[in-house]
């Protein structure tokens, strides 16, 4: 993990984790302020604050430590935790006599921190624990007393969106208010005789400025200083101090200026313009920040709002959290499936790129899986819903994108102890400047506090503690865009530096069940013919070579016909008698126990077996019938990703425990050239650390089950996931997708992210080191060069902004596309319109779903049993003319 963490002896094997809001974070100070503030309680493991998120993930011994503790630790920072808050409207109204059995009964709900009701409305607030407590939590609860419950007002995502907005509007208002004050100012000081015959008789400019900036001061600036004199009560300092001592300073003097010393010129100028520019930059910040946490609103948006049960017979439509485990659910054309769960009636294609990434809709039968929030496109389903709430996979994805983005890469830790004695080294180095000035050099009074106020608003470590954080957030939500769930941030971190992945073979570089591949007929018999005789046969066995011819033949829609007198030899093959002629499968053992003469297809076997394929005979009335071969197909896109990632330097391995032989005719067929084969699962981490003891910078990728000790081992795991299944512990990295381009594209995405956070931390260090001597003025007794206290602040908010626009940018990021191949014909673009070699009918390309490619040729289907047939034998259709010429 990389969470800030304490000595292993404050930790316990009983551990919580909870999720704390904070409020009032604007810098890495901050952030490093809070965590040590957490570390401190006794009891505390580990704490990770994320300054974008404005949250605390703390994990912690529950025996030793509770929430208002660790509530309290934040507040003696100077900071505030805010609870999530759920305001609830019960039906029928309570009586007086029941709302105190209703608060006590929902304060039992474990998660819920408080229960205020408001009885004239019949509501009732619930502070809670948004881990542990969900709507649907509460709504049981009071249902159990008897009554309803509706929630009022937002869901989630749009609580999100709107906390967002209103503080973008919060800061509007501030910079509207403040602006509005500081034009006049700024012209009373730089040309008051622009103003001066509108001023009241006998007021000065100096007075009018006192008037206008006051209000700046302490009704914009109150934000400042309620945070600064928070964290002053308890002995802390943070940016807002810095703010707070320059903007004071400025307006304290100004004020003595006018009031009290006579020959000094005021500058309120600069208390007001610092505090404007201060809020630009925080209502810019806030603008930015609300788009780089766009991702999970967007992931929150997909969810379904209601669903269309079927019960007792009747459709009747309900909330999206009345769905429960095995409820039949009505999906018609163009509606979102709600929940998680397996079709069980009807035919159609699903949308699932909001999930997967995957743009080309997926066909779904009766026994398939489907996604809650992917969409129906053109059948009705009947589904029955497998998974509801928390658990469906998108609620899944949202964890877990949300706990990435609070994770942090060792890289930011560098920045926050960096932060974390900033403020207070700038304190001091603004005195000093002060104390140089004016008693060493002799610098007029004025000129000295200009210096020392500069040096205060212009060292701002703001930039720094938003370097990472901004980068991850856009990164991390662009992985889950396409279906790439980076879970920990140091996994992101170390992605670029891998120079060597190892991927395992079955179920990752293949497809990870035997398929048939192979027909290679004794005489003139057709292909399907042989299929046919075969599957009557195999359909009475067990074993999963039979099932996966089996498998073939059903979905070839062949119509296989019974079989009687079965006999089934261990370790040999079956037989038995098929429309009156006796049928043989097995190996060649078998055959010649039976007296088959199999000679003419030895060299086929030769041949299949170096290609890595299990190979099976057939006969037919004493007579060899045919050669089948069987193998774990290559997934489609294997071969490009190893190409891909030998082109980016990377070594690519294969580990399998299949015999030497069989290993390398697999990996030669993706292009990979070292083996590590007949290796145990459990030695599988072993090889890796093999590979890391050679210096090597190692990535593993499996299917996140056997292979979880090696992809724990691995600088970087990267498990493949499913599109139904993405919970997978074990990995840094998890492919929702079961597409090896999806590697390549975590590896590329990887290294944008950490390009951009080293970018931004480059531009932060040298505003930083350039912009303090300048402040501190250094190049003044020889250039005459000042930077005005204003100026310094506006360069400090524009630094933030231009880190997190920098941030902004990764979200054009897109994967590479898969290397696509055009029909022979065309030389830009698929043509507009193609036929179905099966049916002949006419196909749109443009909104075509169905098509596979044949030597160099793509055919489009117009349904789906056309594409099965085509597929089952494309070489019969490779010489069909399937371009329909343009309309003349």
């Amino acid at each position: 993990m990389n969470e800030t963490t304490v000595s292993p002896d404050k930790s316990s094997d009983k551990k919580s984790r909870i999720s704390l809001n904070l409020e009032g974070m604007h810098c890495a100070s901050c952030v490093s302020t809070i965590e040590k503030a957490i570390l401190k309680q006794d009891g505390v493991i580990k704490v990770s604050v994320s300054l974008l998120d404005q949250k605390a993930v703390v994990e912690y011994e529950p025996d030793k430590v509770d929430r208002t503790a660790l509530e309290k630790a934040v507040e003696s920072t100077g900071y505030r935790t805010v609870r999530p808050k759920m305001m609830i409207t019960l039906d029928p109204l309570p009586s007086a006599s029941q709302w105190g059995k209703i608060v006590e009964h929902v304060k039992n709900v474990n998660g819920v921190i408080t229960a205020t009701p408001f009885e004239s409305k019949s509501r009732l607030l619930i502070e809670y624990d948004e881990s542990l407590v969900t709507f649907k939590i509460i709504k049981r609860a009071l249902q159990e007393i008897g009554f309803n419950a509706e929630e009022y007002g937002a869901g989630r995502a749009d609580r999100e969106k709107s906390a967002r907005e209103q503080e973008i509007r919060y800061y509007t208002r501030l910079l509207a208010f403040s602006l509005i004050l500081s034009i006049p100012v700024l012209i009373l000081t730089l040309a008051p005789e622009i103003l001066l015959p509108i001023l009241p008789s006998g007021m000065s400019p100096e007075l009018m400025n006192f008037i206008l900036t006051t209000p700046i001061q302490f009704i914009a600036g109150y934000p400042f200083y309620k945070s600064s004199l928070r964290a002053a009560r308890h002995g802390k300092a943070n940016m807002d101090t810095l703010i707070i001592l320059g903007t004071s300073a400025a307006y304290f003097y100004s004020v003595a200026a006018t009031f009290f010393l006579e020959g000094y010129v005021a500058f309120y100028d600069t208390a007001a313009l610092l505090i404007t520019f201060i809020i630009l930059g925080r209502t810019l910040e806030a603008v930015a920040k609300g788009r780089t946490s766009k991702a999970i609103r967007k992931l929150l948006d997909l969810q379904a709002k209601v669903a269309v049960v079927i019960r007792d017979g009747e459709e009747i439509t309900i909330p999206i959290e009345d769905v429960e485990v095995d409820d039949i659910l009505l999906v018609k054309p163009g509606e979102k499936i709600p929940v998680d769960g397996v079709v069980i009636d009807g035919q159609s294609s699903v949308d699932e790129s909001m999930v997967t990434g995957e743009s080309i809709p997926v066909s779904k039968k009766v026994g398939d899986s489907v996604i809650g929030s992917t969409i129906n496109k053109n059948g009705v389903l009947k589904v029955r819903a497998t998974k509801v709430g928390q658990d469906t996979v998108l609620s899944q994805i949202v964890r877990m994108v949300e706990e990435a983005q609070t994770q942090k890469p060792p890289i930011q830790r560098k920045a926050d102890a960096i932060a974390g004695v900033f403020v207070p080294i700038v304190m001091v180095l603004a005195a000093s400047t002060f104390l140089v000035w004016f008693f060493l050099v002799g610098e007029e009074w004025v000129r000295s506090l200009s210096f020392m106020i500069a040096v205060l608003v212009a060292a701002c470590p703001c930039a720094l503690g938003l370097a990472t954080p901004t980068s991850l957030m856009v990164g991390i939500g662009k992985g889950a865009e396409h279906g790439i769930l980076i879970k920990t941030g140091a996994g992101l971190e170390i992605i670029p530096k891998v120079d060597t992945i190892v991927f395992d073979k079955t179920g990752t570089l293949t497809i990870g069940r035997p398929t048939l591949t192979d027909i290679v007929p004794a005489s003139d018999i057709e292909p399907t013919e042989v299929l046919r005789l075969v599957a009557a046969i195999e359909k009475n066995s067990e074993h999963p070579l039979a099932e996966a011819i089996v498998q073939y033949a059903e979905a070839s829609e062949i119509e296989i016909p019974e079989a009687t007198d079965f006999i089934s030899v261990t370790g040999k093959g079956v037989s038995g008698n098929v429309e009156g002629s006796t049928i043989l499968v097995g190996n060649d053992s078998f055959m010649l126990d039976n007296g088959i003469d199999i000679s003419s297809l030895q060299e086929q076997v030769v041949r299949l077996q170096e290609e890595g394929k299990t190979t099976v005979y057939a006969a037919r009335d004493g007579q060899a019938l045919a050669l089948l071969a069987i193998a774990d197909t290559l997934k489609e896109n294997s071969a490009e990703a190893v190409s891909r990632l030998q082109e980016m330097g990377i070594d690519v391995l294969m580990i399998t425990g299949d015999k030497e032989r069989t290993a390398y005719a697999i990996a030669k067929s993706v292009g990979i050239k070292r083996v590590l084969a007949e290796v145990m699962p459990g030695d599988k981490a072993q090889e890796v650390k093999k590979l890391q003891a050679e210096g090597r910078v190692v990535a593993m990728t499996g299917d996140g089950v056997n292979d979880a000790p090696a992809l724990a081992q691995a600088d970087v795991g990267i498990a493949l996931g499913s599109g139904t299944d993405v919970s997978v512990e074990t990995g840094d990295i998890v492919l929702v997708k079961d597409d090896l381009m999806d590697v390549v594209a975590a590896i590329d995405l990887g290294t944008k992210t950490m390009n951009k956070i080293r970018q931004n931390f480059f531009w932060a260090l040298v505003y930083n080191l350039a912009l303090l001597p300048i402040a501190a003025g250094l190049l003044y007794p020889l250039t005459g060069l000042v930077l005005k206290p204003e100026f310094a602040a506006l360069a400090m908010a524009f630094s933030s902004v231009s880190v997190v626009s920098n941030s902004l940018l990764l979200g054009r990021y897109t994967p590479r596309k898969h290397a696509e191949t055009r029909l022979e014909i065309t030389k830009d673009k698929p043509p507009e319109f193609a036929i179905d070699p099966i049916c002949k009918m006419e196909v749109h390309t443009a909104s075509a779903e169905l098509y596979s490619d044949y030597e160099g040729k793509r055919y489009y289907f117009c349904a789906e049993h056309c594409k099965k047939t085509f597929d089952a034998d494309p070489a019969q259709y490779k010489d069909e003319d399937v371009i329909r010429p343009p309309p003349q």
